[in-house]
């Protein structure tokens, strides 16, 4: 009757009783022995037994006063330890039918620090990470994200464990241990995947972009520090999902000085920039969540990227209009529609989705008009030349019509277009018989031209006006038939056909009083809109109505 009343009995335990046991718990999990030779000598049975009775019956304020909590964490984690590699490198396909050794280890070492935190949250992760480090951990990456993740399953913050992540890869980087940093990094980019963890300010994040800064401005193999560039990039990309809305702001403006105004070959800057790219894919210069604290950041944002896009050097002006297309995009996948430049006809359906709510980006259009055409007109005639710088100027007229789909950004748009037309129509046209030099600006002109048309056409199909569309397919015909050369798409080199003009004749352009007209009836009078595509059902290559007999129709099925 007595044992039977001990084992039913909740009775706290003493500071001596609690002591006496964590020296029993520490030899029955083989803290005195190396690590190497520690694991086939764990009294397992009896250490998780010790074990519970001290996260369960122990009082909480006993626990940590006493000198042995760490004791109790290093044994516990032993035991997690031991329990993560069983899980790992000893499986079984009658695993679902039996109890994997060190079972309850997970449990009783979450419970053991439910005893600590958060009183001493600092002291549980500083006993962790010395545990990884002395038992050489973090060459096995597997048990090191067990554990951290067992860390950040408890009711701890764990915005401590990134900042001691962090201090520790500061620590190693400056005793140049690049190997322990490059596992250090691999266990850090999984870890922070994790829904658990909790939003991240934008400060902590300020070392690792040091670290990256300064890897990737070192630009060479021969330098330690460049191989761990991309676990540094990769521990950015997922951090950045992590942020608050404040905080993604102020640390995209802290990237942006950092990849536009150093000084940087231009290989540095555009792999640099991918982060800053990424960054700006999870953004809006118009974020309805936090509309009062993104106005005036958005506003500076976008001035500084207009400056950097009429910017003399071509790798800044073309990374900055990637990344103004970034902030503008809503995350509908429209840019993968406008890849290169291509017509639109207005029968035709597109997977282009039209936004319904853009005031504050139109506010902001309206406010930066003039600069932003002063800035692509600058970019367009100094770093068109090339097809790809092309593209991404396109890209960037297209997402404006998708984004902010009105009148005013499809009149500003225009005039900007007019404007282009008109400067690439001041060079010698006779490919024939004019220099090499004249031939590149001759193919270099038709691919402008031949941008235009995309971007006019792309106006056309979203207003959908008759006299607009009935002018716009007018010239586009007159090219088909006379100066094919003028319409997309783009192409490396030309070839000019004997019935092929290549002079100036209005009616292969577009003319300013034209297109104002046909605004003018669309935006100011209404006009009666062609009504919108229907999209087609398509039988795609796995439909089950497909069959082996080449698509015939199977009558004695009834399809």
């Amino acid at each position: 009757m007595g044992r039977l009343s001990a084992l039913f009995s909740r009775k706290k335990l003493t500071s001596a009783k609690t002591r006496l046991l964590v020296d029993q718990l520490k030899t029955s999990c083989g803290v005195f022995l190396d690590p190497t030779i520690r694991s086939p000598n764990i009294q397992e049975a009896r250490a998780l037994k010790i074990l519970r009775q001290i996260v369960t019956r122990s009082q909480r304020h006993i626990v940590q006063y006493i000198p042995e909590r760490d004791a109790i964490l290093e044994c516990s984690l032993i035991l997690v330890q031991n329990y993560v590699a069983h899980l790992r490198l000893r499986p079984s396909p009658l695993k679902r039918f039996r109890q994997e050794p060190f079972a309850d280890a997970k449990v009783l070492f979450q419970a053991a620090i439910d005893l600590l935190v958060p009183e001493m949250l600092d002291e549980v992760i500083d006993t962790t990470l010395k545990f990884l480090q002395t038992e050489n951990l973090w060459q096995v990456e597997f048990i090191c994200v067990e554990i951290l993740m067992f860390v950040l399953e408890c009711r701890s913050p764990s915005a401590p464990l990134l900042s001691k992540l962090i201090d520790r890869i500061e620590r190693f980087l400056a005793l140049s241990d690049i190997g322990q940093v490059r596992h250090m990094l691999s266990v850090l980019q999984i870890v922070i995947v994790s829904q658990r963890w909790d939003l991240m300010e934008y400060s902590e994040l300020s070392k690792l972009v040091r670290f990256y800064h300064s890897s990737v401005m070192i630009g060479t193999s021969r330098n330690q520090i460049y191989e761990l560039r991309r676990g540094f990039e990769k521990c950015l990309k997922n951090l950045i999902p992590r942020l608050s809305i404040g905080d993604l702001y102020s640390f995209f403006v802290m990237m942006l000085p950092l990849v536009f105004d150093t000084d940087m070959s231009d290989e540095a800057r555009i792999e640099f920039g991918s982060t800053v790219e990424h960054a700006a894919s999870t953004m809006t210069v118009y974020d309805p969540r936090n509309r009062m604290h993104t106005a005036q950041v958005s506003t500076f944002i976008v001035e500084y990227l207009l400056r950097c896009i009429a910017s003399k050097d071509p790798t800044r002006s073309i990374l900055a209009c990637k990344v103004l297309t970034k902030l503008l995009e809503r995350g509908q996948h429209n840019p993968n529609q406008f890849q290169s430049p291509t017509i639109f006809h207005m029968d035709t359906y597109y997977e282009i989705v039209l936004a319904t709510d853009f005031a504050p980006l139109q506010e902001l259009l309206v406010e930066q008009r003039v600069h932003l055409e002063q800035a692509l007109l600058q970019a367009i005639e100094r770093h068109s030349q090339r097809k790809m710088n092309v593209e991404v100027f396109y890209q960037l007229l297209c997402t404006l019509l998708v984004e902010a789909p009105s009148g005013f950004t499809a009149s500003a748009v225009s005039c900007l277009l007019l404007k282009v037309q008109k400067m690439f129509l001041n060079y010698p046209t006779d490919p024939d018989s004019s220099m090499f030099a004249d031939q590149q600006q001759q193919q270099h002109n038709n691919r402008i031209h031949a941008t235009i048309m995309a971007v006019m056409t792309l106006i056309n199909w979203i207003h959908r006006s008759g006299s607009m569309n009935a002018y716009i397919t007018q010239v586009l015909h007159n090219r088909f038939d006379h100066a094919p050369s003028l319409n997309p798409p783009l192409r490396e080199r030309y070839r000019y056909a004997p019935h092929h003009v290549s002079w100036y004749e209005r009616r292969l352009f577009f003319d300013s009083l034209e297109i104002r007209y046909c605004l003018w009836k669309c935006f100011r009078i209404s006009e009666e809109k062609i009504p919108k595509p229907a999209r087609m059902r398509t039988r795609s290559y796995n439909d089950p109505r497909r069959r082996l007999d080449g698509g015939t129709l199977n009558v004695f099925a009834g399809m």
